[in-house]
Parts: structure tokens; sequence; C-alpha cells
């Protein structure tokens, strides 16, 4: 069982055909659609048939009714407490013409993640995997259930995978605080601007050699350029410190929400099944592209 840890949204999608109006309405779009990078990426590892759970905190509401409904129609396994005084947490999502997007991100009920609703002995006694989102490191409570987490699968024996998540999250609690935080993590899977935040260059072979002293396995996502990394973990036997590219998959880039999340999920899957730290990559890539290639997370 792959469980991820971490932040589950309801993405409000906001579409104007023009400018606003002044004081007034302007007609529009808003799409509501599950989102959050931890159950992101329980849902894409399930959709390519592994066995996923997703571990998180929802508000007493009907959007963490829906989502709880969403997640156990996609396959995942559902270990979400419920919030009785926060809401559920919700973005909102501006995608520009080129694909970009900006979030504006009201955490709620994910703020307040905590030991007691983590199943450590189910991490124990069932996981084969354990991935945390960043956005769970970035507060106290959160942090604490995640850095325990960490440790049990850690002494389990479990791989442990970190995505950073923000880069100006990053930036506010400093580079060394944040990697302190990933401490008895094996994997970490940084996009570009993370990764520059991480390690101060923007040369990506640099930021994959820098991060590899920390985790024995590192994963670069670098959007429509592709991916690189290294696996020094020594699971074929022997550790190879050769950083390896993966081509990017050509897409059209409509929308980059949660394309990262989708990234690890290949990534993770793959690795997990056997395959090669190339193939792991190019699974990534693969299907980072698809969601690119339309509208929402998932």
């Amino acid at each position: 069982m792959i469980f991820s840890i971490g932040d589950i949204m309801i993405d409000a999608y906001f579409g104007r055909p023009g400018p606003l109006a002044p004081r007034t309405d302007t007609k529009g779009s808003v799409e509501l659609m599950p989102g959050g990078s931890a159950a992101n990426f329980a849902v894409w590892a399930s959709r390519l048939g592994a066995p996923a759970a997703f571990v998180g905190r929802a508000g007493d509401d009907f959007l963490g009714a829906g989502l709880r409904e969403d997640l156990v129609k996609e396959g995942v396994k559902p270990y979400l407490a419920r919030d009785a005084v926060l809401g559920t947490g919700r973005v909102g999502v501006l995608v520009s013409d080129t694909g970009e997007r900006d979030m504006v991100c009201d955490r709620r009920a994910n703020a307040t993640l905590c030991e007691t609703d983590i199943p450590y002995d189910d991490i124990v006694s069932s996981a084969s995997w354990v991935h945390i989102s960043g956005y769970a490191l970035f507060e106290a409570a959160p942090r604490a259930a995640a850095r325990r987490a960490i440790d049990a699968a850690a002494e389990a024996g479990v791989p442990v995978s970190v995505d950073p998540s923000s880069y100006s999250f990053i930036r506010a609690v400093g580079a060394g605080a944040f990697l302190d935080m990933c401490r008895g993590a094996s994997v970490i899977l940084p996009n570009l601007d993370e990764g520059m935040e991480l390690t101060g260059s923007d040369d990506p072979q640099r930021i994959v050699q820098f991060l590899a002293r920390h985790f024995p396995v590192v994963a670069l996502k670098m959007g429509a350029a592709g991916s690189m990394g290294v696996d020094l973990s020594g699971r074929t036997g022997e550790s190879n410190a050769r950083v390896v590219v993966a081509d990017p998959v050509e897409a059209a880039q409509v929308d980059t929400n949660g394309a990262g999340d989708a990234f690890n999920a290949g990534f993770v899957v793959e690795y997990l099944g056997g395959r090669s730290f190339e193939k792991a990559l190019r699974r990534g890539n693969e299907l980072g592209s698809l969601v690119v290639s339309r509208r929402g997370a998932r």
C-alpha cells in the first residue's frame, strides 16, 4: 500500500473572457474540481493500479464529504479526519493563456492535521511506500505528524518520498531548515523552482548533485525540458552517481496544475515496481504531460 500524507483541497478555477468590470459583475466561469497535492498523488497512484491510501484532514462539511466520496470512487483508501471547526481547504486557480497557473491557497483544515490523524500502525504494518507533500511540513501540527510518519516508515524500512511543493514556502522557512524537516526521507521530488530555492543554483545538474548529498534518490522535474536525477540507493546492487536525463513528452500546455503530482505518482509506482530509474523518470514525464494537456489536476 502506498500511503500519501498531506493536503486535500477543492480547486476553484476562475475563468473570465476579458478584464474585470469595476465595482459590478463580470461574466465568466467557476469550475470546482477535487485537488490537493497529496490527494492528487494518491489518485494517480491508484489509477496506475497501485493500492493507495490518503491521509489528511478536511472540514466537517459538504466539501469534505464530497472529497471523501471521490477518493473512494477512485479506489483510494481514505484516512480522512474531519475538523469540526475549520472548513475544507480550497484553492483559487487562475490559469494564463500559456497554461501556467497562479494559486491562492486557503489551507483551513489541512493546517490542523495532527499526530492522532496518522495511522502509524497501518503504515508500519502495510506500507510499501510513504509519500509526504511538502505542504504538510510548513506548519507546526502537520509537521509533527509528518515527521513521526517519516521516522516510523524509516524505522520499518519503508521508502519515503517528499515533494517540496512550494518554493515560496521554502523561502519563508529557509532551505536549510526545510532540508532538516525532510531528514530520513530517501527520495526528493522537486520541480526546478524548488530545486533552485533549495540549492541557490539555477543549473539542473548542480541542483541534482547538491540534493544527492542529502537524499539517495533525486528526481528533478523540469516541465517542458523533461526530468533528470540520480539514484544512489544501491537497490540494484551498486550505487550509480551518473545523472540520468529523461526527455520530455510533448503536449499542448493547457494547465500545469497537478502535473508535478502526477509525475510523482508515475515515478514512484514505476520505481517501486522494480523498473529502472530512467524508466521511472520517463513514466513520470508521461503522466505530467497528460495532466498539462487538459484542465484540472486529475
